[in-house]
């Protein structure tokens, strides 16, 4: 029941977005706003907040009304530059829509901007792209998660049973779908979704294998917390098309926040290649 009705709010969700975009006055922020994992940024608009989307899972936010709240995950996902910076994008309710650039600083002394649209500059037909692409990405959430398909590779392991329930192909973006179910007792944090290639079969201790890490472009769900007792959530990822070669499969490593829980799902390569093609 709540799978249908989260289904049922992003479809909804995603019908209000589109009818927005068509009228919208499209407005950019190009200094970044600086976000830590040590204090609350806010971000103030003068007026309300219609949609909101937020380009990386190591950035959360929380609205009321005009008002957004943002904080980094922090911890170790500052390693890489990906996990440091981010968009923030959102639809107001006379129609604007921001586009607004956030990168992580602990230390950052700065934790309020007002948001006023005069301003503010009009996005070049380069950043017009960037929004069709998003609305392309909110597209492919959406089907994926009302696409059935019959791939259901599972894993079971520390009482987290984790599925691939589907594979889906469009437009040149591969995506992956995720489920995670908890019958533990004790709720599960997600520390990270991470897939790689991994080569099928052991060889030579003289032979080198770099295993390669596959970066999503976008996520469906950026919600790290599953809670225990039959808990389950649902994850889309979206990649750019990939594929194995013939000696490599994809795995997925699920592992927890400040624990010892971890399971891998391993995809074969026979399932990339022939993935379900939506509509």
């Amino acid at each position: 029941m709540r799978i249908v009705v989260f289904i049922i709010l992003s479809v909804l969700q995603l019908a209000i977005a589109n009818a927005v975009f068509a009228q919208s006055n499209v407005i950019e922020r190009k200094d970044p706003i600086e976000v830590s994992d040590i204090k609350t940024t806010h971000i103030i608009l003068n007026e309300p907040i219609k949609y909101l989307d937020i380009g990386s899972r190591y950035f959360v936010t929380d609205t009321i009304e005009n008002i957004i709240k943002v904080k980094h995950i922090g911890g170790g996902y500052t390693a890489k530059p990906e996990y440091k910076s981010t968009n923030l994008t959102l639809l107001t309710t006379s129609g604007n829509y921001y586009s607004i650039p956030l990168n992580y600083n602990r230390t950052t002394t700065q934790t309020t901007h007002v948001i006023d649209a005069p301003g503010y500059k009009v996005i070049s037909p380069k950043a017009e792209e960037d929004l069709k692409q998003q609305e392309l990405f909110n597209s492919l959430c959406v089907k994926s998660k009302l696409q059935v398909s019959e791939c259901n590779i599972k894993s079971n392991a520390d009482l987290l049973l984790t599925s691939v329930t589907g594979i889906f192909y469009k437009e040149n973006y591969i995506v992956i779908r995720v489920s995670i179910k908890n019958f533990s007792t004790i709720d599960l944090d997600l520390d990270h979704i991470l897939f790689r290639y991994k080569k099928k079969k052991k060889f030579a201790k003289n032979a080198v294998y770099q295993e390669r890490v596959i970066y999503p472009v976008s996520e469906c769900n950026l919600n790290t917390k599953i809670s225990g007792s039959g808990g389950i959530q649902i994850y889309d990822f979206i990649f750019e098309k990939f594929v194995p070669n013939e000696k490599e499969n994809v795995e997925v490593s699920i592992l927890e926040k400040n624990g010892g829980r971890s399971t891998q799902i391993t995809i074969p390569r026979k399932k990339i290649i022939n993935p379900d093609v939506l509509h």
